[in-house]
């Protein structure tokens, strides 16, 4: 990304304006930098560069496997600038028509400026409405689209009903959780108003926020009997992100449901695990120390990632020249830790409460492979490490490889 020029401005919109390139896009956006959306008005996030390069990967990738013999319909209700909807035209070959929507004027004129700056006005349309009436509007047979867009500021979960009934059957939802204090047990009300969930502060919280927000879709969706599977999901910097087919039918909606379950975390021995079923509530005593266990939930207790199709976003990324370092190095570990167990450990943590030294990440994968456990770095946490070795197995590693150095 990078600045052109001094201020801008356009008819009607009374702020100074800048130019930034992004991918394939030169986007206006306001040349003052502001943190907070609300206060904005127009917000642009230069932080989620990594955000929407993923997201460009993840379409082109998934309509190179998808088949489909026609050009792809994709909606972005809550638009900002617009610089995600117009890379979509840009960047995604198989892209036909964008439908971006957003309830605040300047926006919709600063997108409509954008859009045209780009040459993309056959493809892209920008209209000023809500969301939910942008996508209701879009919700029968013959309207749906292919592709849905919510990167909200806060929480999706307002946006969940009318997202998934303008989708048609196998189509493409990502979503957006900026609000990850609820999510990773912080505000644990604000978690259960709005994804209906108790959270727990653990060391994997990163992911534990991933699984609420998916538990929360999968119990929206079972209610059109649509179930979910999930293809992709990360959490970088302040953000919760997934992409989900959506499956039409009561046999794909109930076995979605069947994934809904719990977590049991020992904060005393470090073991967990999740349980699927919401029948009844984990045994509070540990089974392996006999102490309190958290018990978070109801959550996602499926897999989240389709490591054939998180391989191939990660080679897609070397096709597209123009995509942020950052993007392809999450793409990278993505596709490293895809096929592991839930949760990861947190070495810092985990060393910390042990009063032992901290191994580097690389040999204590290494050591733990060497004695036949599965084991992989993770993308959720750069000194965490994704095992199927029990916790007191992974403390002998730590402990031998501190010994030996």
């Amino acid at each position: 990304m990078r600045e052109r020029g001094m201020a801008i401005t356009i008819p009607g919109l009374d702020v100074p304006l800048k130019a930034v390139r992004e991918g394939l896009a030169e986007v206006l956006v306001p040349a003052e930098e502001i943190r907070a959306p609300k206060k904005a008005p127009v917000f642009y996030n230069p932080a989620m560069v990594v955000n929407r390069d993923i997201a460009v990967l993840v379409l082109r990738a998934w309509w190179a496997r998808g088949g489909l013999d026609r050009p792809l319909r994709a909606c972005e209700p809550l638009c900002g600038c617009g610089v995600r909807g117009i890379r979509f035209a840009l960047e995604v070959p198989s892209v036909g028509e964008v439908m971006m929507g957003d309830l605040n004027p300047s926006a919709v004129r600063l997108s409509r400026e954008n859009v045209r700056r780009n040459r993309v006005e056959e493809r892209v349309r920008v209209e000023l409405s809500d969301a939910n009436v942008l996508l209701t509007q879009h919700s029968a047979p013959g309207r749906r689209f292919d592709y849905v867009d919510l990167d909200p500021f806060g929480s999706p979960a307002p946006f969940l009903d009318s997202a998934v009934r303008a989708l048609r059957s196998r189509g493409l939802l990502a979503l957006t959780a900026t609000d990850m204090a609820p999510l990773c047990g912080v505000y644990v009300l604000a978690c259960v108003r709005k994804y209906g969930a108790i959270p727990a502060r653990v060391d994997y919280a990163k992911e534990l926020a991933v699984r609420i927000l998916l538990g929360a879709l999968a119990r929206v969706t079972g209610a059109h009997d649509m179930g979910i599977r999930p293809l992709l999901a990360h959490a970088t910097d302040h953000y919760a992100r997934a992409y989900c087919v959506l499956l039409r039918g009561q046999g794909k909606a109930s076995e979605s449901v069947s994934r809904l379950g719990w977590l049991a975390h020992c904060p005393s021995c470090w073991e967990r695990e999740l349980l699927p079923g919401l029948g009844s509530l984990p045994e509070r005593e540990c089974p392996s120390c006999g102490r309190r266990r958290l018990i978070a939930g109801p959550l996602w207790t499926g897999r989240l990632f389709d490591s054939e199709f998180c391989h191939a976003v990660a080679e897609e990324a070397n096709r597209v020249p123009w995509v942020s370092r950052r993007a392809r190095r999450v793409l990278e570990l993505l596709a490293e830790e895809a096929d592991g167990p839930p949760t990861y450990y947190s070495l810092p943590k985990l060393c910390d409460a042990l009063d032992l030294g901290l191994p580097p990440v690389r040999e204590l994968v290494s050591a733990l492979r060497e004695r036949g456990w599965w084991a992989s770095r993770t993308h959720f946490d750069p000194q965490g490490v994704r095992t199927n070795a029990p916790a007191k197995e992974l403390v002998k590693a730590i402990r031998e490889l501190v010994k030996a150095r």
